[in-house]
């Protein structure tokens, strides 16, 4: 709310200040805005927390206040700190196919508000009460705005590639029968068609006709049965990571392999950083794996000041009920962070049919209302190779036109 705050425990300070207070407690003080207080944000380590969900006024809350003249129904802190810290993903869970915390296991998802940004919705409550107290205050105001990022896992999908990986992928293809892209691997070797998966030009193009920049996060690891980019030492590949850089943000997407091991993650970031000539900002893990709190401490060491993975990228949603950036809490160290976690609430892959042509308008409306209802940030993901037809192109444009 863009509010200076001082803290204090003791009793007699509280008291005797004159100016607006408000107490965190488990009863009044006195006639102070007076916040109820669970226990949670009073204990050590990490434990199993009850989750009773009930209904404030149409808004899904939890820990309920038990008192009478607290401001407010619920423990807004600890609840929103419950969700922001994912507190939940350090509890004992089933993780999916490739070891993520799937949206199945969020409490959101399980008690039906995955699709609204709770915590966003708590706060804007929240200010109310602050201006109906202390009228005086001018409160933050926040802007909705609309933010794309781009992963770029693998820049070119025929060319550039090498030799040997040419001539298997004729085999394969062959093999498999798959015949007509082998003709378009053909076309494009001979200079007879664009490559499906460079789309940069384009994308640069685009850039130029919107008002926020992009964020493009391209994939620097070595060749792995994981990693298909190609080589990251080849001047032709820097020279477009170095051509998008001059229009849009550029970031580091992160390997398997660097997302296992902080040798290689620091390798890969001094690779970022010599292309681009700037200390790495901002990144993203590929597969989206997150291991709480593991991968964030792993980019805190490297220095890392903006990480834009934390959501679900076959559900729509919000994987830390809020589309507002924040800081992220490591609650093993009990310690608040420099790394600020940009939450996204889409995936395209999770809303498009690119056999069908078809959109999920529903959902995707549904998602970006909530956002906007909030003044929040609509972060958006995509892929360069979800670009490959003119369907998917024409929906991004879409997207981006709608709020211009």
């Amino acid at each position: 709310m863009g509010i200076a705050v001082s803290f204090t425990s003791k009793v007699e300070d509280f008291v005797a200040h004159d100016g607006p207070k408000l107490s965190y407690t488990h009863k009044q003080l006195g006639n102070e805005l007076h916040i109820s207080a669970i226990d949670l944000l009073f204990e050590q380590g990490v434990m199993d927390v009850d989750i009773q969900l009930q209904d404030w006024d149409g808004v899904p809350c939890f820990f309920a206040s038990k008192t009478s003249e607290a401001m407010l129904p619920y423990d807004i802190f600890g609840a929103a700190f419950y969700m922001l810290s994912r507190y939940e993903e350090y509890l004992p869970h089933v993780k999916d196919g490739l070891g993520r915390f799937p949206a199945s296991e969020s409490i959101a998802h399980k008690h039906g508000f995955l699709d609204r940004p709770v915590v966003d919705e708590w706060i804007l409550r929240f200010k109310k009460i602050i201006t109906a107290s202390f009228p005086s205050y001018v409160l933050k105001e926040l802007k909705f705005e609309t933010h794309v990022i781009v992963d770029v896992p693998q820049a070119f999908e025929f060319r550039k590639i090498g030799f040997l990986r040419t001539v298997g992928g004729y085999g394969r293809d062959f093999v498999n029968f798959r015949l007509k892209r082998n003709f378009i691997r053909t076309q494009v070797l001979l200079g007879l068609r664009k490559d499906p998966f460079d789309i940069f030009s384009w994308l640069v193009n685009v850039q130029k006709q919107s008002s926020s920049r992009f964020k493009v996060f391209f994939e620097l690891g070595d060749y792995t049965e994981d990693s298909k980019n190609i080589k990251y030492s080849k001047r032709s590949f820097q020279s477009l990571i170095k051509m998008v850089g001059d229009y849009s943000c550029v970031g580091l997407l992160i390997s398997k392999s660097a997302s296992k091991s902080t040798v290689v993650l620091k390798e890969e970031k001094k690779r970022i950083e010599h292309i681009t000539n700037r200390p790495l900002k901002q990144t993203r893990i590929t597969d989206y794996k997150i291991t709480v709190p593991t991968s964030y401490r792993n980019l805190l060491d490297q220095e890392v000041l903006e990480d834009y993975t934390m959501g679900y990228p076959d559900t729509p949603g919000f994987r830390a009920s809020t589309s507002i950036p924040f800081l992220f809490y490591d609650l093993d160290y009990e310690i608040q962070t420099p790394l600020v976690i940009y939450p996204f609430c889409i995936h395209i892959n999770a809303i498009i049919d690119k056999h069908k042509q078809t959109v999920d308008s529903v959902s995707l409306n549904k998602i970006k209302n909530a956002v906007k209802n909030v003044n929040g940030l609509f972060i958006i993901a995509f892929s360069n190779s979800d670009f490959t037809n003119i369907y998917s192109k024409k929906v991004f444009r879409t997207l981006l036109t709608a709020d211009e």
